[in-house]
């Protein structure tokens, strides 16, 4: 955090937090959050056959549920700022790019994290029914922080590429979604990890060419038919054993929230999950200030 001004992050966290919470839509998203995980947790019919007293059922759903949320949050981070030309301003004051992103995100990891503070309730609701674990109901609230914290970064991320707010949303949904699914569904994965080699390209060579967005266009293209060739069976039939598992897939399987959320739910914190999610988030943070700075120009 070298060079980093805290109070000019915090001034920027401060802006966006007045943002979200002095206007009706941020309360709206708030209650939208409480009620859907509330009837994720206790409507549903495996809550009472198993008879206690955890958050078991809103675990299965919980990355689903902020799949959606959290772009929500970060929409309109960036794009809102963009579209009202405020970002020139912003852009333009003696601040650095990553005291700027930064600030952004925490911005929206306090509207998220306000959220899952009155999402608690849920925990009081547990203690009246039964006997919940502390430890547990703790461990498992880390979790959802942690993975919401990622998908903070990636919602960010998405809301840098476009000026208008919905698109940003489906940007951030659709790579929140690739996270979600991967470890369920192999087409998921594959295509994230094609997407992933087209992201690696295209900044690969805007940093080699300084800046040929034209040419880094088509190396995001090569990339993406480099994924497609790993992806594919038919292509390239080496990279698939025996049992015709493709190996490519499976990397980026590991790459799947709910294989690192896990844990967390059963009341166990691995340091390996942590690092997967803070350091997702970190990389994620460096992209975006990557990206702020190649608009000083």
């Amino acid at each position: 955090m070298g060079g980093i001004d805290s109070k000019v992050v915090m001034a920027i966290v401060r802006k966006d937090l007045r943002q979200y919470l002095g206007n009706p839509t941020g309360y709206v998203f708030l209650t939208l959050f409480i009620a859907t995980t509330a009837a994720a947790a206790f409507m549903q019919e495996g809550f009472f056959a198993r008879n206690l007293a955890d958050l078991a059922e809103l675990n299965k759903l919980m990355p689903a549920i902020l799949m959606f949320f959290v772009p929500a949050v970060t929409m309109g981070a960036w794009a809102d700022e963009r579209r009202g030309g405020t970002d020139e301003i912003l852009l333009t004051a003696p601040v650095r790019d990553g005291e700027v992103v930064l600030g952004k995100y925490l911005g929206v990891l306090g509207m998220f994290t306000v959220s899952l503070g009155f999402s608690v309730a849920h925990v009081v609701v547990l203690a009246y029914l039964g006997d919940p674990d502390p430890g547990l109901m703790v461990s498992t609230y880390l979790g959802y922080w942690m993975m919401g914290a990622l998908f903070c970064a990636v919602g960010l991320v998405a809301s840098m590429f476009t000026t208008n707010a919905t698109v940003a949303f489906i940007l951030g949904a659709v790579g929140c979604a690739g996270l979600v699914f991967a470890g369920s569904e192999p087409w998921a994965a594959g295509m994230l990890g094609t997407a992933i080699l087209g992201l690696l390209f295209a900044l690969g060579w805007y940093v080699v060419r300084s800046g040929d967005i034209p040419g880094s266009a088509f190396a995001g293209g090569l990339g993406a038919v480099v994924g497609l060739a790993f992806w594919l069976p038919s292509l390239l039939p080496w990279l698939h054993d025996e049992g015709g598992n493709n190996r490519f897939v499976e990397v980026f399987e590991s790459f799947a929230v709910d294989a690192h959320f896990a844990s967390f739910g059963e009341g166990i914190v691995r340091l390996g999950d942590v690092i997967y999610f803070l350091g997702g988030a970190a990389a994620l943070l460096y992209l975006c200030s990557f990206l702020l700075g190649r608009r000083h120009w």
